[in-house]
Order: structure tokens, then sequence, then C-alpha cells
């Protein structure tokens, strides 16, 4: 029992570090760089904005290498589900964080045969489906995801580690959005159509954004030992 709790202290800590490293990197583009992501903004109110020499406005979009939105296999064919080794993430996984496994894998033959795409690690992502959806996640790991995530691949990773704290400094104005429907959805244009404050490769590098990231990683991985070994501990106390 004493161990127990001792684990559940330990990973009650853990989050909270992590919520400092989030809060932190919040911070840090709110002081250097203002409101960096601007959503439902007129032309005439981005035209008024004053921006450094070099500075741009762009789109997620543009901003990005690519972006994507996965798919859900077939249930019904046992050869993409069974015995799965590729990680496939659902938007109820996407919370604010680093995401370093999935609930469920799927094979390499649901790869290759459905429309499902695997993002490479230091992809940004957004839920767009559900009591989940304006939810921002990157990702440590090679994954796909369902229909109903955006994976946002930057061409950098300092340019990743900026998008993910842009986009979750004003998450809020995201999650309010909906396209309809009896829960609050948003889509792939909308995301790709968000419009993001563009400071040069440089300035974004000084910023210093991707080292937070990597502390959160580091982090979130000490959490999952944690809690597979409060599960494994609360079993052992469950048999006595």
């Amino acid at each position: 029992v004493k161990a127990y709790k001792t684990i559940t202290d330990r990973i009650t800590l853990k989050h909270k570090i992590n919520d400092n490293l989030r809060a932190t990197g919040i911070a840090v583009v709110e002081k250097s760089v203002g409101t960096a992501t601007l959503i439902n903004k007129t032309q005439a109110e981005l035209d008024s904005i004053l921006l450094p020499e070099e500075w741009s406005i762009t789109t997620v979009s543009e901003f990005c290498r690519e972006t994507k939105s996965g798919s859900t296999p077939s249930r019904s064919e046992p050869s993409f589900w069974n015995n799965g080794t590729i990680p496939w993430l659902k938007s109820g996984e996407v919370h604010n964080g680093i995401s370093l496994k999935t609930e469920e894998l799927i094979t390499q033959s649901a790869l290759e045969n459905s429309s499902v795409k695997l993002l490479p690690p230091d992809t940004v992502l957004m839920a767009m489906y559900g009591v989940t959806a304006g939810e921002v996640g990157y990702l440590a790991i090679p994954a796909t995801t369902n229909q109903a995530v955006c994976g946002m691949v930057c061409p950098s990773r300092a340019d990743a580690a900026y998008l993910f704290f842009a986009l979750l400094q004003n998450q809020d104005a995201a999650s309010r959005l909906s396209n309809g429907g009896a829960q609050d959805n948003l889509s792939k244009n909308f995301i790709d159509g968000i419009h993001l404050i563009c400071p040069p490769e440089d300035y974004i590098q000084g910023l210093q954004l991707l080292a937070l990231i990597e502390n959160m990683t580091l982090v979130s991985k000490e959490l999952d030992c944690l809690e597979q070994l409060q599960v494994t501990i609360l079993s052992e106390l469950s048999r006595r």
C-alpha cells in the first residue's frame, strides 16, 4: 500500500511538471510572438497587424510540409487488426500532450490496403471530432490515426514545436468552433486555413521550444513506466 501511494504521488508530480512545461511553452510564444494563431480573423483584420521585417502571416497548410487526416481500417477484416504492431491513434487520445503509445494497433496489411496513413515522429496533431475537438498533440512515435485527427508534418522539429505551442495558445477559440452536428467538430480544411504568425526560421529556433518538447517527452516516458507499475501493484493488492 505504501509503494502504491508513493507511485501515485509520483505520477501526480510528473503530471504537474508536464503541465508547467506546457504552460512555459505557451508563455514563450505569447511573450515573443504575441497571439500566434489567428482564428476567424477577417482579411482586413489580418492586414492591420504590424509585424517585424521578414515576419509574415501564413496558414497552417502553408507552414507545414503536409497535412493529413487518417482513417479507420475495416473492422470486418481481421488481417487489419489481429496481431497489429503499428500504433493507431483515436481523437479521444489527443490531450494536449505527447503521444507515446496508442490503445489500438493495426497491421502492415491495413497500412498497405486501406487509406490509413503513417505519420512520422514530431507530427503535430489536432482532434477534430467529439469532446476533444480542438485539443492538440505531439507524436513522439511513428503512428497512424483515425479520420477524426489531423496530422501536421512540419519542415523541422523546431517548426513542429512552435506550431504545437502556437495552437495550444489559442486552443479555446478552435474548440468553440464546429461545422454542425450534435458534437463539436472541426474539419481538415478549417485547420489548414488557420492563420499563423511566422517569424524567420532562426527566430523560431532561438525560442528553444524544442527543448520543452524533449523534456515533456522524457517526463511522459517516466509517467508511462510509473502508470504500468501502478497497475501491477494494484493487481497484486487485489489478490491479497
